[in-house]
């Protein structure tokens, strides 16, 4: 009879241990579970600042081509002010799909030495600014892209 005893007590504990195994097998099931989510979150969040990084920076590109063709925008942006451009890259602005809001701007800084190859008597140099903001509604991420400009101008009178 001494050993019938001895049976239940030992099946009796076999049952707690594998209630506190199966508990702790839960609480390591959930936190890599949130530890994965929070991976997710993460990534995209990276996801989304790369790109709004992308939009501003194409944008700058597109301005560039835009404004070898159409110059007069520099001579707008002489007056100090800042020239505010249309996009191109993102036309929709905020109201489009991705709601991605940007905001592209020329200013002009100083006069300085044309490039070489230019006569110095004739031409002049002007340094200007050309920045893209691009936001992404609803989520914080944003870049700013400036690209420094040098765009050659004839002195009055030559």
């Amino acid at each position: 009879m001494d050993s019938c005893s001895e049976k239940r007590k030992q099946t009796g504990s076999f049952l707690v241990i594998v209630m506190v195994v199966m508990l702790v097998m839960t609480f390591a099931g959930l936190m890599v579970m949130e530890t994965a989510l929070l991976e997710e979150v993460t990534v995209g969040n990276e996801q989304r600042t790369v790109e709004v990084y992308q939009v501003a920076l194409s944008e700058l590109e597109s301005q560039l081509s835009y404004l070898e063709a159409n110059p007069i925008h520099f001579h707008n942006a002489l007056s100090g002010k800042h020239e505010p451009l249309s996009t191109i890259v993102n036309p929709g602005g905020c109201n489009n799909g991705g709601g991605i809001c940007q905001r592209v701007t020329l200013r002009y800084i100083s006069n300085t030495l044309p490039p070489p190859g230019f006569d110095i008597a004739k031409f002049i140099g002007r340094v200007y600014e050309l920045d893209s903001i691009a936001t992404l509604n609803g989520s914080g991420a944003s870049s700013s892209q400036t690209l420094g400009i040098v765009f050659v101008d004839s002195l009055p009178g030559s």
